[in-house]
């Protein structure tokens, strides 16, 4: 038999690379970086959608200055780029990202600067082996020389003679050297962790306590779990918290409305489906038109023997079409049907239906759905900045609609695009009185009275009326009525039963789990009396049992019986009439199958024996009415839905919402916890509200034994795509399979498959792997999106390590690695030892390849330039889908993201004293990877929420680990070294190394129990100072927005010193200057905007006169033309960036206080219970389809709101669009 290890050693003895070999690599690389980098530079002036869509595609607040157009001026501009500018403009989560990788180059450049002069002449002067050039030399026999091995057996070529390994056994006392400087990176290391543990701490503290952010309801509102039966109410809530300076200002309870959930999930898929079917049924109505059109001319021509029609004529009808299609998708031009009246047109409007709730709305609750659906009911055909746009389109649009995926402009942005003023905004706002209380949803007990409503509500914070120019701090505001004076008190326990405070139950002999009598008794709720809890009523065995049932637990909702929500007659056009009749057969209208079970799952495909097929628009009609109507009453009827142990509370300060984290708040243990601060309403993971403790922990212990089987496990699928590539020894393995080699054919097929299918299965298994860590992380319960990304940080983190570095080092599966592991705990230091030196040829190539290709292609936008010119030409077809691709810039998963450098960092830790020259790689990719990372957060990726960091300490953190496997591997080499006589000489390195490792971990421990707390929660040193700024940053927004008429005079002065206006772009003329930079950066600056470039598809011949072209032409030719595309492609940016963003309050500090307090009050409401009906956004067209449609669908059904204003067809049946949808909010890019 052989010997199984034999292979193992063998393949590990071939390990070394050769310097011709690295070279190789190294040369590979180079090419992918080189053609990417040129790709990068070509495109990146000429398709600022792709490179640059931060600088006209956000809001104004978010917008970046275009980058200079020399690549010398773009890498100076990212060095010089501030801090508080990138945290501003990126957010926390951005800047301590790249802060990691600019901590990595401070570790490693000291490093190399000190580990490779003395340990590289020290490993290769008199060592084993000087051979650069092969793997290797071979004696006659065949075998290695062992003076040109270790003593562990392996290979010492290549660059493995400047490592460990390549000392000889009489120079042993040379590892001292080896010793001394592990240790001193250890201190290093440990040093510089600390030093960036106080950074972060210093830089949240400052976000957390600017004026900004603590205007917004994350910074004061706590999600608190856990909530017992009787302490589930606003009262008993108000009751318990107010113990916190500043009191409360809301509660929401919070519902499980999961069943609603469900509905309004299946509903944006039917209201998807039918907005695609009804498009295509226009567009091919269209189609045939226009082939018709064709026909009947070529008919006309022979019949009269006219000639054809020039390429200039069918230039000019394709223009007047445009032109038509144009001034259809202008503003007043369309037709629509089932709109609530939701959104307002104007300021007149507003106040007419505040007015109108005032005298309609008698019950509160409908106060909110229809009150609040003005705030959120989106911009519609009333907002001015979605229909503003060129009001002359010189050059027809179709050039227009490539570059802009359908959007055509419509107006032309009036100059600088200045703030409005209160006065003009369209900010639509529910009547106070209207407004319920948040927790109204509905716990049925008594409101609380008018005075504790004037401090707790929103009263409490009224702002103050125009021409007041005094700003009145928290506690100003609560002088009179404060609630450290006020008695509300945690029991209604009075003096005279002081009795019932004290517990007199004898505990009988066996009761050992009761204390002692005469104790007091259990606290009792505000507004209750002893026994009596709010709540707690009985439920069914049945229902019972079934909520004791992991992951199918859940109280049932009582079934309601709902009206019929559509009109039957005529439901099919059978009336003959339609107008689409006349164009398409009924027959070639869009269908689809639908499941005949309710069982049936949904990913499953149509089948025709499983599936029924059914006419797509009548079929989603009637299920779009059913479910909009259904959505509705329920919205309106939340109490029918149980109530959730859960509670986020609002307080008025932000010091106490993180005082009410850090506390223990209840007698009973893991009762009321966790509790979380810094909860964005956008992050909120509403799915999982409705998930109890218990079953979190379940879920999490699901989670945790399914990360760790694919981390033993997946090295199973990896080999099986390998041997796939070996035909022959999978015929071998399996004879069944000979009968590919019976025919040539068939082999060559075989073979050419075998050569693709490993890659693709390989590349399948790792982008499974993250997809799969995240679902895992929402499936353990996650509240926050923030929760689910730190979850999947720590797994994917320890996948990394174990799949791409162990076992790549120890080339072994992991089910062997563990087998060794525990029958021998004590030799995984040699196991270490001998297998991690021989692999670092192998994490150089990794590491090269990495840098330049990532680091490239991070540049490039590969993913984004497919989606924009392949996937969205093919799958986008509706104004909507052409619209959110326009609108939606890439995004970065975090939790995926940050643990592939953390790897890199510990890779290059293990290796820094084994191989010190894995620094001098360490540093190149570190340093490419900032670059290229620092312009996608810069210019291309926007974050919808932010963690505020929180990642970053846990990666620091996470490098540890490499540390502890370089200490580790150091103490076994250093056992395991012999001298000359065979005898192991290292001992007191070893011992001394163990020592390290040890203080190491006490080291870890200590910073962690010194800084964990301040990770995640302010100190009340800050809160004081955090007030001041708060009076005077309200101030100045108060002379902003002209609230402040006594500081007339200021707010000149203000304005005669501020920088210059800014235009429609967002780039003022100062800024503009300022990119002229010097000789040194070679900035080239143009007039007016810095010249975006392109960013739409462009034909051959365009990209010809962009580049050879231009040289063919001369030098004022080229510049004119220059000029006159800049211009065009300036102005179609300029029009959709205003179009989108223009003039509108795009952060909560451009509300006034009135409007911020609304907003802040429904901010945490269940986002089951804000949904709106979506719209069905149809393209017009000039057959009168699109306006039959919707006729047609107004009389199948007043639940169905439908719309083709602001969009339409051109010439050549394609989708176009000119404004938003009509049900988008300006309130969703909002930050609350």
């Amino acid at each position: 038999m052989s010997d199984p290890d034999g292979d193992s050693s063998k393949a590990m003895g071939d390990r070394g690379i050769s310097l011709v070999g690295f070279i190789t690599a190294l040369a590979t690389s180079l090419v992918v970086f080189g053609v990417q980098m040129g790709l990068f530079l070509l495109l990146r002036n000429k398709l600022a959608r792709i490179f640059k869509p931060k600088t006209y595609l956000v809001p104004e607040r978010e917008r970046t200055d275009p980058p200079p157009r020399s690549p010398w001026g773009l890498l100076m501009s990212l060095f010089r780029l501030p801090d508080r500018e990138l945290i501003n403009k990126c957010g926390l989560d951005s800047y301590f990202f790249l802060r990691y990788l600019q901590t990595m180059l401070i570790i490693f450049i000291p490093m190399a600067t000190v580990i490779i002069p003395i340990l590289v002449p020290i490993n290769y002067v008199g060592g084993r082996s000087h051979d650069f050039n092969t793997n290797g030399t071979a004696n006659d026999t065949g075998s290695m020389t062992s003076s040109n091995t270790d003593n562990q057996g392996n290979t010492i070529s290549g660059l493995d003679t400047l490592a460990w390994g390549n000392v000889k056994d009489k120079n042993y006392r040379r590892y001292w050297a080896h010793l001394i400087l592990a240790v001193l990176v250890v201190v290093w290391v440990c040093g510089v962790v600390f030093a960036e543990m106080r950074v972060y701490i210093k830089v949240r503290q400052d976000w957390l306590t600017t004026a900004e952010h603590r205007l917004r309801a994350s910074a004061t509102t706590v999600l608190v779990s856990g909530i017992p039966d009787k302490w589930l109410s606003e009262e008993a809530l108000r009751g318990l918290f107010d113990v916190f300076p500043g009191g409360i200002r809301n509660v929401w309870l919070t519902r499980d409305l999961t069943h609603l959930l469900d509905k309004i999930k299946k509903r944006d898929t039917i209201h998807k489906q039918l907005e695609g079917a009804q498009t295509e049924l226009i567009r091919t109505a269209k189609k045939k038109q226009l082939e018709k059109r064709e026909k009947d001319e070529k008919e006309a021509r022979k019949a009269s023997k006219g000639h054809r029609p020039t390429k200039s004529e069918k230039l000019d009808r394709q223009k007047q079409e445009d032109a038509a299609a144009k001034q259809q998708a202008e503003d007043g031009q369309g037709v629509s049907s089932g709109d609530q009246h939701d959104i307002p047109h104007d300021i007149h409007d507003a106040e007419v239906d505040v007015q109108h709730q005032k005298n309609h709305s008698s019950d509160p609750f409908k106060g909110v759905m229809s009150g609040l659906s003005k705030v959120t009911g989106g911009l519609g055909k009333g907002v001015d900045g979605l229909l503003g746009g060129a009001k002359n389109i010189t050059h027809g649009i179709d050039d227009q609609v490539e570059a802009t995926n359908g959007f055509v402009v419509i107006g032309t942005p009036q100059g600088p695009s200045v703030p409005p003023k209160s006065g003009d905004r369209h900010v639509r706002l529910p009547d106070e009185e209207a407004m319920p209380r948040p927790s109204t949803q509905e716990s049925g007990h008594h409101k609380i009275s008018e005075a504790e409503d004037r401090v707790m509500g929103s009263s409490a914070t009224q702002p103050k009326q125009p021409g007041n120019a005094s700003v009145l701090s928290d506690d100003e505001i609560l002088n009179k009525e404060s609630i450290e004076l006020r008695q509300f008190g945690n029991t209604t326990r009075k003096l005279g039963n002081m009795e019932e405070m004290y517990n007199h139950e004898k505990a009988r002999w066996y009761e050992f789990w009761k204390p002692p009598a005469g104790g007091f008794a259990s606290p009792v709720p505000q507004g209750y009396e002893d026994g009596e809890f709010p709540f707690e009523k009985k439920k069914p065995l049945g229902q019972t049992l079934k909520g004791l049932i992991p992951f199918v637990g859940g109280e049932e909702v009582a079934p309601v019986e709902y009206e019929k929500a559509y009109n039957d007659e005529n439901e099919d056009d059978q009336d003959g009439k339609a107008e689409w009749e006349k164009w398409i057969k009924r027959t070639k209208r869009p269908t689809h199958r639908v499941a005949i079970f309710d069982w049936t799952p949904g990913w499953l495909p149509g089948l025709p024996f499983l599936n029924e097929k059914v006419d797509t628009i009548f079929w989603c009609r009637k299920e779009l009415a059913r479910l909009n109507h259904e959505i509705e009453m329920d919205q309106e009827n939340p109490e029918r839905y149980p109530l959730m142990k859960s509670a986020f509370i609002q307080f008025n300060h932000q010091v106490a919402a993180h005082m009410a984290c850090q506390s223990t708040i209840h007698h009973v243990p893991k009762h009321m916890s966790p509790r979380i601060v810094e909860i964005s309403p956008n992050d909120v993971l509403w799915d999982n509200m409705a998930i109890s403790w218990w079953s979190e922990w379940l879920r999490t212990a699901v989670a945790i034994a399914a990360v760790t089987g694919m981390i033993i496990l997946w090295a199973f699928p990896v080999a099986f795509t390998g041997t796939l590539s070996q035909l022959d020894s999978l015929i071998k393995t399996f004879p069944f399979l000979s009968f590919l080699k019976r025919s040539p054919v068939v082999w060559k097929a075989a073979t050419a498959v075998a050569g693709v299918l490993p890659a693709v299965l390989l590349a399948l298994l790792l982008w499974l792997v993250p997809v799969v860590m995240t679902f895992l992380a929402s499936f353990k319960g996650a509240k926050t999106g923030t929760q689910k990304t730190e979850a999947v940080q720590q797994f994917y983190f320890a996948f990394l390590f174990v799949q791409v570095f162990l076992i790549v080092s120890l080339a072994s599966g992991v089910t062997k690695i563990l087998d060794g592991f525990f029958n021998n705990p004590t030799g995984i230091t040699d196991v270490l030892a001998k297998n991690i030196p021989s692999a670092a040829n192998y994490f150089f190539s990794y590491m090269i390849l990495q840098a330049l290709s990532v680091s490239s292609g991070t540049l490039l936008q590969i993913g984004a330039l497919v989606n924009w010119y392949i996937i969205s030409r093919i799958l986008n077809n509706t104004a909507r889908n052409k619209w959110e691709t326009n609108t939606t810039l890439p995004s970065v998963r975090w939790g995926t993201y940050f643990p592939v450098y953390t790897n890199f960092a510990c890779i290059a830790l293990v290796y820094s004293v084994i191989t010190p020259i894995i620094s001098i790689f360490a540093i190149i990719t570190f340093s490419l990877l900032w670059i290229a990372n620092k312009y996608s957060m810069v210019y291309i990726n926007r974050l919808s929420t932010d963690t505020g960091g929180v990642l970053y300490p846990r990666a620091l953190n996470q490098t540890f680990t490499g540390l502890y496997v370089m200490e580790i591997a150091l103490i076994g080499l250093l056992f395991l070294q012999q001298d000359e006589n065979g005898i192991h000489a290292c001992f007191p390195q070893a011992i001394i190394m163990i020592v390290v490792t040890i203080l190491t971990a006490l080291y870890q421990l200590l910073l962690n129990t010194s800084f964990g707390p301040m990770f995640r929660y302010l100190p009340i040193t800050f809160e004081d100072e955090a007030v001041l700024r708060d009076e005077a940053f309200q101030r100045a927004q108060d002379r902003r927005l002209g609230l402040d008429e006594d500081d007339d005079g200021v707010q000149g002065a203000d304005a005669g010193d501020s920088p210059s206006p800014q235009r429609g772009d967002g780039i003022s003329d100062a800024q503009e200057k300022g990119h002229r930079g010097n000789k040194l950066t070679n900035f080239k600056p143009v007039r007016g905007v810095v010249r975006a470039g392109t960013w739409a598809v462009r034909s051959g011949k365009n990209t010809y006169d962009h580049t050879l072209g231009k040289a063919e032409k001369g030098v004022k030719n080229a510049a004119k033309f220059r000029d006159e595309r800049r211009q065009k492609d300036l102005e179609a940016q300029r029009a959709i960036g205003e179009a989108l963003y223009g003039g509108f309050h795009d952060e909560i500090e451009d509300l006034t206080p009135e409007e911020r307090d609304v907003l802040v009050q429904r901010a945490f409401m269940h986002s089951a219970l804000r949904a709106r009906r979506p719209t069905l956004w149809i393209p017009r067209d000039d057959l009168g389809i699109s306006d039959d449609e919707i006729k047609r669908t107004r009389d199948f059904s007043e639940h169905i709101w439908i719309s083709n204003e602001g969009t339409a067809l051109d010439s050549k049946a394609r989708v176009v669009y000119g404004r938003a949808p009509p049900d988008f909010s300006e309130l969703d890019i909002i930050q609350l």
